[in-house]
This record gives structure tokens, sequence and C-alpha cells, in this order.
């Protein structure tokens, strides 16, 4: 039996969230690029009662994916690179439930976490790999565990997760949490995620650059690939310049918004992510004005700049690029910045572009025309950093 509650527990998929981004489009990776497409998910537990519940993250926390049409894609259970069976492991899943205990949910509150799956080339065979809750709550040093999904295409899939209570753990003696006991009930309850929409898209023939989603096509291109950096005793900073061309064929203007739509992420040569960071939001506020919206009009396009700058701070490396927030205080622009980078080495950039359903109807009230929304991750591209003098 199948419910999205069970004794005031409900899990629900937050990011990419089903209401405000309906559906997610993702490039499919050139087969000889070697590249890992990332598509961040984010789950959380929520515990609506008034007593505090436990859950196990060993339990069958599962990843479901289906087509539009309902036909089930097969789901593996994989240890670092071995599939090792098409089932949850009940021996691995049990056998780490006293070492690792169980995992409390206070009293109308919740517990989160950010699942970083993979779209990948293997074999000859477009994969989706999903790490289990449990590496990210213990590490994947002793726990790495991955659901894989073989044989993809460019299709519009549904993603959710179940979750199998067969174990549900009660807590006794509430003065202490150290001396509780844990009493173990048999149940066969399963809670189930709402479903989210992943759209995996071919880059266009003609431009790898670009991707097609409902007749607007996204494109983002680097002018400068190689960028030459001073040493490091220097305070000098280097530009870098990112532009997204958005071209609209549809017969209708559209609106399309830069202020807080633009998300990044870089990799490195070997296909690891980079340290990311941001302004506090809570010191920085959207400017909203009017001028921050551009009207694409049919059969023309419109462009975006992200303007960065790569320069030497306490001995690292640093990338920021302006996110077109203004600080709270002092009006200037706050950002997006990426540390540790290494010269001589190369790194990917990837560009999101996404815009929340939530206010649209309002804000089309005031502009008198459509506004696109949706989240869209555009294709890859590649730059190379040169250290002046060596």
């Amino acid at each position: 039996m199948t419910s999205y509650e069970l004794n005031g527990i409900r899990i629900e998929i937050t990011r990419p969230h089903p209401l405000l981004f309906p559906t997610s489009v993702y490039p499919i990776p050139q087969k000889e690029s070697e590249v890992n497409v990332p598509i961040r998910l984010d789950v959380s537990v929520i515990n609506d009662s008034s007593t505090a519940s436990y859950i196990n993250l060993f339990q069958s926390f599962i990843p479901e994916l289906v087509t539009l049409d309902g036909q089930i894609i097969q789901q593996n259970l994989v240890t670092k690179e071995i599939i090792t069976n098409t089932q949850p492991n009940k021996s691995l899943e049990y056998s780490h439930r006293e070492e690792v205990g169980w995992w409390p949910i206070r009293p109308e509150s919740s517990f989160s976490f950010r699942l970083t799956a993979k779209l990948f080339w293997q074999n000859n065979s477009l994969q989706l790999k999903i790490p289990s809750p449990a590496n990210y709550v213990f590490g994947s040093t002793s726990f790495n565990y991955f659901w894989c999904f073989d044989d993809l295409q460019a299709n519009t899939y549904q993603l959710r997760f179940i979750l199998t209570t067969e174990f549900q753990a009660r807590f006794a003696s509430k003065p202490d949490i150290l001396t509780e006991k844990i009493t173990i009930e048999t149940s066969s309850k399963i809670l189930a995620t709402s479903w989210v929409n992943l759209r995996l898209v071919h880059p266009l023939s003609t431009d790898n650059n670009a991707i097609e989603v409902d007749g607007i096509v996204f494109k983002v291109e680097m002018p400068k690939s190689v960028l030459n950096i001073p040493a490091r005793q220097t305070s000098t900073r280097t530009d870098v310049k990112l532009c997204i061309h958005i071209t609209n064929n549809l017969s209708t203007a559209l609106y399309f918004c830069q202020v807080g739509s633009f998300k990044l992420t870089l990799i490195d040569q070997d296909g690891k992510e980079i340290s990311f960071g941001s302004d506090p939001i809570k010191q920085a506020r959207e400017v909203v004005e009017r001028q921050n919206y551009y009207l694409v009009k049919p059969k023309e396009s419109g462009v975006f700049y992200l303007d960065g700058m790569l320069f030497w701070e306490y001995g690292q490396l640093k990338l920021v690029i302006s996110n077109k927030y203004r600080h709270y205080f002092t009006g200037e622009n706050t950002f997006d910045y990426f540390i540790g980078l290494n010269p001589g080495a190369s790194y990917k950039v990837q560009v999101v572009y996404h815009f929340m359903e939530r206010g649209v109807r309002q804000l089309e009230e005031q502009v008198l025309e459509k506004v696109w929304t949706g989240s869209v991750a555009m294709p890859f591209v590649e730059f190379r950093i040169v250290e002046l003098g060596f």
C-alpha cells in the first residue's frame, strides 16, 4: 500500500519542486565528452506530528523512474561501479542498522538532504545514477550505494522516491535520550513523494552549446575560453564573461528575467564539482524594476551577460560571477563564487536558467506579455586557466 503520509510523517522532493517547476530540462551529454551532467535533488522527511519520530536511511529509500505513458525503468543497486542486484540488498541494509542507529526528526520539523544525481554515458548506454541518502548523511567512505537507471533516451521521465517502512522504531525513556531503548515493529507501509518531471534533451545537431525546449533555444557561449591570470603576488583581476542567447521561435513574444534566474555549476577536468558559495541572501534584495525583464519578440533573440572575474585571495584562486542582486545596505552587486581553482587546469561551466511560476500572473498583468517559466540546464562550455610568467 502506497501512502503520502504515515503517522504524521511524509517525504517530499523539494528540488526541483513539482509545483514551482513542473518540468526541469537537462542536456544529454555528448558520448565522447565523458561529462557527467549533475541533477540536484533535494528530499525532505517531514514530521507533522507532535511527537518525535525516527528513520533509518538504510531502509528501502528507493527512486522510481517511469515514462509519461507509464513504462517503468528498471533500477539497479550499485556499489561504486559494480551492479550488485536489481532490488535493495537487505543484508547490506540490515547489517548497518545497529551500527548507524536511527535518525531523529523533532516534532513539527523536517530533515533534508541533497542528492546530486549524474547523467552520463557508459558502455554506449545513457545512464542516471542517484546516490543513496545514506551517502549524504554518513559520507561515502563506508557507505557508497547508488541506484542506476540504464538505456535512457531523449524523453520526459517522472521521478519519485518511495520509503518502505517495514521496520519502524518506537523510543522509550523520555527523560534521557542516551538511554532510550528501541522497540522494532513490523510494518508494510510505503511512503511516496509526488512525481517530478525530468526532461532529457539532445543539444542541437548544428550547435552543441544550444538546446531547444518547446520552440525556445537556449545557448551559452564563452567569448574567451583561455583565461590568462597574473601571478599570485599581484592584485590584478581577469575579466570573465558568459553570454546566454535565448531565441524565440514561437509566434508570441515572451518575457525573460535576469535577476536571480541564472545558476552556475563548475566542474574540473576530472568531473569533480568545485566548491560553491554565495553572498548571504538575507543581506541581498532582488531589484524588481521592469528593466530587469527582457522582451524577446517572435523569431528574435535576446542576449544576457554574466560578468565575473578571476583573482587571487588569501592564496586561493577564486572565480566570482555577479548574480545581479543588490546588497541591501550598499546597493552594490552581490556574487556567486567558486574557490580553489588551479592555474593550468581546464574547467567546464554549466548555466541553468530557471524562473518560477509563483507570481507570474501578477507579473504578466504588469508587463502585458507572457512570461516564460521553467528550468533549463544548458550544455557545459569549457575554458582553461593559464598563469602568466610560467
